[in-house]
C-alpha cells in the first residue's frame, strides 16, 4: 500500500530546484588553507567534500529505491528535485575535490575514496533497502545542520576564501531546501523510531571517525602535529565556545526526539536571504 504523508501546517513550502553552478574557483593555491587560513578546519571541509559525490550517489540510490511509496504529485516532485540537486552537488564538489588531490596529498586523497567506497558498498550489501534510507535520512540531518550552522553565522561564511565561498553556501542552502526529503520518505515506507536512531548513531560515528583519520592525516603531512600552538588553534575554533563543530552538537541531539521533523527549526528565510549572494546558475535548470 502506498503511502503518502501530509505536510504540516508549520512546514514551509520551499521549491527544491537542482541548479548547476559551474564554479570556477579561480584564485585558490593548491596549498591554501582556504577557511580562515587554518589547517585543521581547511582540512576537515575538505575531508568532507571528498566524501559528498560518492555519499551522496548513495543517497540518491536509497531514496529512488523507495520513491514509489509516495503516490502524491507534490512529494514526488520534492523527490525529483532531491535526486537532482545531489547529482549536482557531486558534480560540483568533483570540481573541488581535484584540486585537493593534486600534489602532496593525492595518496591521502585515494585512500580516503577507497574507504568511503568500502564503507558505502558495506551498506548496500548488509542493509535493507529501508536501512539505507535511514542511514540517509540520518546524514542528512547532519549536513543540514551543518548548512545551518554557515548560514546562520555571516562570521563563518566571512572566513572562507572567496574562491571556494561561494561552493558552500550554495551548498547549504540546497541541503536546507531538501532537508526533510529523505526523512519523509522514511516514514512513508514504514520506518521505525529505533531502526532510524540505530541507522543514525552507526552513521554518524563512521562519519565522525572517517572524518578525524584523514583529517590528522592531512594535518601530518603538513606537519602541523608538531606545531602545538597551531594545532591548538583549530581545534579550538572547531570545538571549543562557538566553534564551527561544537555549534551544531545540540541540533544534533534533536533527532534523537521521537517525535522530530527536520523542520522543527523553520530556516527557510535563510535560503532567499544567501541566494542573493550567488552568481547566476548556469544551463537548462537554472530557475
Amino acid at each position: 500500500m502506498k503511502l503518502s504523508l501530509k505536510k504540516n501546517k508549520s512546514t514551509p513550502v520551499v521549491p527544491i530546484i537542482p541548479r548547476r553552478m559551474g564554479f570556477s574557483f579561480d584564485g585558490i593555491q593548491h596549498d591554501d588553507y582556504w577557511f580562515d587560513n587554518d589547517p585543521v578546519l581547511t582540512h576537515l571541509l575538505n575531508i568532507l567534500s571528498l566524501t559528498f559525490p560518492d555519499g551522496e550517489r548513495f543517497f540518491v540510490d536509497s531514496v529512488r529505491a523507495l520513491r514509489d511509496q509516495v503516490d502524491d504529485p507534490e512529494r514526488q516532485k520534492d523527490i525529483s528535485g532531491f535526486i537532482g540537486q545531489e547529482a549536482m552537488h557531486s558534480l560540483e564538489h568533483q570540481a573541488f575535490n581535484d584540486l585537493i588531490a593534486e600534489g602532496k596529498y593525492d595518496d591521502i586523497v585515494k585512500h580516503a575514496l577507497a574507504v568511503t567506497n568500502k564503507l558505502l558498498n558495506g551498506a548496500r550489501h548488509y542493509l535493507s533497502k529501508r536501512q539505507q534510507l535511514a542511514a540517509t535520512a540520518g546524514l542528512e540531518h547532519f549536513t543540514a545542520i551543518l548548512a545551518d550552522a554557515i548560514l546562520r553565522r555571516p562570521d563563518l561564511i566571512n572566513k572562507m576564501d572567496p574562491a571556494v565561498r561561494n561552493l558552500w553556501v550554495w551548498h547549504a542552502i540546497e541541503e536546507t531546501e531538501h532537508k526533510a526529503v529523505a526523512y519523509d520518505l522514511y516514514k512513508d515506507a514504514g520506518g521505525t523510531y529505533l531502526e532510524r536512531q540505530r541507522l543514525f548513531l552507526s552513521s554518524t560515528a563512521y562519519l565522525i571517525g572517517f572524518s578525524s583519520y584523514f583529517t590528522w592525516q592531512m594535518l601530518k603531512r603538513d606537519n602541523v602535529h608538531k606545531k602545538p600552538l597551531t594545532l591548538a588553534k583549530g581545534l579550538w575554533k572547531g570545538f571549543g565556545y562557538r566553534g564551527m563543530i561544537s555549534s551544531i552538537i545540540p541540533d544534533w541531539f534533536t533527532y534523537l526526539k521521537p517525535g522530530f521533523h527536520p523542520w522543527d527549526d523553520d530556516n527557510s528565510a535563510l535560503i532567499e536571504e544567501w541566494r542573493k549572494s550567488l552568481p547566476v546558475p548556469k544551463g537548462k535548470n537554472a530557475a
